[in-house]
């Protein structure tokens, strides 16, 4: 069965950040949760084989954090 996922909401209740400069608020996880929604609806979850070999580089800290938890929620991730 095939399902078109036109919409995905993301609701990030706490956002823990070590090592990261800057404010850790609630718009940062807003912010990351829009991203991350933004990811899941466009490109569904991350397919076996999708690289984990490090987090993104470029962009802003809400898209490197939003691209970091997608790759992390592939199939390879299971069992970690």
């Amino acid at each position: 069965m095939n399902v078109e996922v036109t919409a995905i909401e993301v609701d990030i209740r706490r956002l823990v950040l070590t090592g990261v400069d800057g404010p850790v608020d609630g718009t940062l996880a807003a912010e990351v949760g829009e991203r991350l929604g933004r990811l899941v609806a466009d490109r569904g979850l991350p397919a076996a084989g999708t690289p984990t070999t490090g987090p993104p580089t470029g962009g802003d800290l809400p898209t490197v954090l939003a691209e970091t938890i997608w790759i992390r929620l592939g199939p390879s991730a299971v069992g970690r």
